[in-house]
């Protein structure tokens, strides 16, 4: 190829590069677009380089401007994540694009100061001006103003001279030579010199916390409080704030600073050798302190914190490191026998090892007890109270009960156990502690309370009286033995009302309302006075009376009516009289306003009549509007919740019943079975069916794992009444068969499809001849016979093994069996309630 034919070629292929490399607008244009993009959502790195292609075809101002945008903005990137040096170029780059005044040029010169570029610094510093220094750089000028008074003084030299901070520079230099010579006064005056726009404001800050630190650590904490975060002195801010902790929280600090630092706030804190040899044993060994590690610094360092504090600290080591024995007998001499036991049950409880705890902790009873050291009895008082507190509200109680033996004086636990007693309607118990808790606090009123309302309860209002009058004595101003004696002297007047003498009805009266106790109890005296206006003077005046009194008292007729009822018969005068004249209620539908007052409105009546059968009677006067509403108005369950309670006092069956099937249906609780079982059997549980003892059992084991403790509670004292009258039904076999737990409502339901038609007492033979057959026969033969029985199908001896509910009503069949009783079930209707599919064949019986 001669030399022309190389020159051709060459000039060909450069021809078609050009070509190729020419760009289009529409190239510009899309290309333009992509950059905007980029720069839009932040990512200027990429639209840095797109911008820079673009520059490369046209020399275009707007594009120079957004380039150098970028550059600063991709340099504060950078800085943000320590990559100063980085940052510097970056910046550096975008002069190219830009003109002066630059953006961020004091930014620039810190990130220099923080590259160490002093070179760079000193030029860069020579070129800021005083208006710069002064008013638009304040980040950097504290920056400049921290390093000219510590590492830099030579860059006062540099900055302008006749610049503001020149002169609080020298102001603040006085200030840290009168701190550092203890001048108070030059202090003070050097320190009001700096403005608050100072560059060396944050010093003024720091300065007056260290002048406070020695006397109010609060108050220093919260002038260093007013630092930001971002001022040049935050890491001198910091020491201080770390140099104010003490304890736990102070060594959790030191161990993550520097030595420098840590020698820093060591001298603040004016440690001695040996606690800096401690703190720096402490730091080289924090990420590894085992137990071992730990109780050899105890013993080394026990001159920082006594031999005592160092003993019970090791002791405590001992519970997981048993190789410390022998350095602790060295040390401080024989293990303390209580403490071990004490720590060992602690370390149980951290673990959630209750029962080893429980276990330790008695030893340390035993322990204390066998030192007969009178001062130890406070010390097991509280071991056991400490116990209790892990267990069910039963076993809680006795654990309480037990604390008296050893400590007798603690108020509080009297009234746990009465708060037990009462939740768990233990009338005789409650008595008991009651009367107990008397005799050890007579004059205390939260005491004398429990007994006014016990005493109200049993309708022995006298008693209730001489109670409230002896809080009134103590506290003249109490309203709770006001409104008893109130509740008294209403009653007295009733009563009196009732025997027909009426002249002694107005003192009663006046001696209610001299207690002066509110506007609404005033109402209730007017009520009164108008019945005993009917009674005794003008019965047509009286029940004008009445009506314009209950009027007062309540806006809807079901409360009046109630209300009229309770106080007619109270009084002894004619209901049917006083309730035609009163608006009829029977197609009032009661709102929950309504109805909350009611419930309050019969709380009250319960407390103060003489008889429950008073409250029934006018009950009934109410009692279609009441069902109508707790029908149809859909209450939220707290409101029905509270009627139940008052409805199971009064023993009102019928409208517990109505209310607590309504719940049950809604609410599947466990407190919602209980009521509905209870109103069912008309408070009678011996009269329970075998089904309702079933989903007693099933709703009470659901309540305890579920820590409802109030309605496991009721549930268990109606299982207890139901089996106290029918010992001989507490089924061992069966019950263990069909023992309930969260998933076993279907199971109620197939025993019950199966069985529930058996009467109580062919259950009962049928649990003894199951319980006959299990000690003659093991499980595993008595599975083969059912295999026997069901004609070695497959699919049903699978069944039988997975399924031990199966099993168990296959085991009722045969038992039935055995005892030639016909039960009506057979193999094919186990089989097919189980959902195993049915026998070809049935059993031969």
């Amino acid at each position: 190829m001669n030399y022309n034919t190389q020159n051709s070629i060459f000039n060909s292929s450069k021809k078609r590069m050009n070509k190729k490399r020419t760009v289009t607008p529409t190239d510009l244009d899309n290309l333009e677009k992509q950059a905007q993009v980029q720069l839009s959502a932040s990512k200027y790195k990429e639209a840095i380089g797109l911008y820079k292609k673009l520059l490369q075809d046209s020399d275009n101002k707007e594009w120079h401007e957004k380039l150098a945008y970028c550059y600063v903005r991709r340099a504060s990137a950078l800085a943000a994540k320590g990559m100063f040096k980085e940052a510097v170029v970056l910046w550096e780059n975008h002069r190219q694009h830009a003109q002066s005044p630059y953006a961020a040029y004091d930014q620039y010169i810190i990130w220099l100061i923080l590259s160490k570029n002093k070179a760079s610094i000193a030029e860069n510093i020579r070129q800021l001006s005083a208006q710069q220094l002064d008013k638009e750089y304040p980040a950097l000028a504290s920056v400049l103003g921290l390093l000219a008074l510590t590492e830099y003084p030579e860059f006062a030299i540099d900055l302008p001279q006749e610049s503001a901070f020149i002169a609080h520079l020298q102001r603040a230099k006085t200030a840290l030579q009168a701190y550092q010579d203890n001048d108070q006064a030059t202090l003070d005056e050097s320190l009001k010199q700096l403005p608050y726009r100072s560059a060396f404001k944050d010093l003024r800050t720091v300065l007056n916390a260290l002048i406070t630190l020695p006397n109010s650590v609060e108050q220093a904490q919260a002038l260093l409080a007013k630092v930001p975060e971002n001022s040049a002195y935050s890491g001198f801010v910091r020491l201080l704030l770390v140099s104010t902790f003490d304890g736990a929280e102070l060594a959790k600090a030191l161990v993550e600073l520097n030595h420098t630092q840590r020698n820093i706030i060591s001298h603040i804190k004016g440690f001695n050798k040996t606690q800096i040899e401690f703190l720096e044993h402490l730091t080289r060994q924090h990420e590894h302190l085992s137990d071992k590690v730990k109780f050899n610094m105890a013993i080394q360092y026990q001159s920082l914190y006594g031999t005592e504090l160092a003993k019970n600290y090791c002791q405590q080591l001992l519970a997981n490191y048993s190789a410390g024995h022998k350095d602790f007998t060295k040390n401080f001499g024989a293990v303390d026998e209580f403490e071990e036991n004490r720590m060992k049950a602690l370390l149980c409880e951290r673990d959630d090892n209750t029962y080893d705890a429980e276990y330790y902790w008695r030893l340390c009873i035993k322990e204390l007890i066998g030192q007969r050291i009178e001062a130890n009895g406070l010390k097991i008082a509280l071991i056991l109270r400490h116990l209790s507190k892990r267990e069910e509200p039963a076993e809680q109680t006795e654990l309480l009960i037990e604390s008296l033996q050893y400590d007798a004086e603690d108020r509080d636990i009297y009234l746990q156990i009465l708060s037990y007693y009462q939740q768990a309607e233990a009338a005789k118990d409650y008595k008991l502690w009651l009367s107990k808790t008397l005799e050890k606090f007579p004059q205390d009123i939260d005491v004398l309370m429990q007994a006014v309302r016990e005493a109200t309860r049993n309708k022995t209002y006298k008693k209730a009286s001489q109670y409230a009058t002896i809080i009134l004595k103590i506290d003249p101003l109490n309203t709770f033995a006001k409104q008893t004696l109130f509740s008294s002297h209403l009653a007295h007047a009733r009563r009196l009302m009732r025997e027909k003498s009426y002249h002694l009805v107005e003192k009663e009266i006046k001696l209610a309302e001299a207690l002066n106790i509110g506007k609404a109890y005033a109402k209730q005296t007017q009520l009164l006075r108008a019945f005993f206006c009917y009674a005794n003077e003008d019965k047509v005046q009286g029940l004008q009376l009445i009506i314009d009194a209950l009027a007062n008292l309540h806006a809807d007729p079901v409360n009046i009516h109630f209300h009229a009822s309770m106080e007619a018969l109270s009084v002894g005068v004619p209901v049917a009289t006083i309730l035609r004249a009163l608006p009829p209620a029977k197609d009032h539908l009661l709102s929950e306003s309504e109805l909350t007052q009611f419930m309050q409105l019969l709380e009250r009546v319960n407390n103060e009549a003489d008889n429950d059968e008073q409250i029934h009677k006018a009950l009934e006067k109410v009692k279609a509007p009441l069902k109508k509403a707790i029908t149809s108005q859909n209450f939220a369950e707290p409101i029905l919740l509270s009627l139940c309670k008052i409805l199971e006092k009064l023993k009102h069956f019928e409208l517990l019943r109505h209310c607590a099937k309504l719940a049950l249906a809604q609410w599947k609780k466990p407190i919602w079975m209980y009521y509905r079982v209870y109103a069912d059997n008309n408070g009678k549980p011996e009269d329970c069916t075998f089904r309702e003892v079933m989903s007693l059992q099933h709703y009470h084991e659901q309540a305890m794992q579920s820590k409802d403790f109030q309605a496991g509670m009721l549930l268990e004292k109606l299982l207890n009444r139901y089996y106290q009258v029918h010992p001989q039904r507490g089924m061992g076999f069966l019950d263990s068969l069909f023992g309930m737990d969260d998933d076993d409502e279907e199971e109620i339901e197939r025993i019950e499809e199966l069985f529930g038609h058996l009467p109580d007492e062919i259950f009962i033979k049928l649990d003894k001849t199951i319980e006959s057959l299990s000690k003659k026969t093991s499980v595993e033969q008595a599975v083969m016979d059912l295999m026997d029985i069901v004609g070695k199908n497959q699919n049903i001896m699978l069944a039988i093994m997975q399924d031990p509910d199966l099993f168990s009503a296959l085991m009722i069949v045969k038992a039935a069996d055995k005892l030639g009783i016909n039960i009506d079930v057979s193999i094919d209707d186990v089989l097919e309630c189980y959902g195993v599919g049915k026998n070809t064949g049935s059993f031969p019986f």
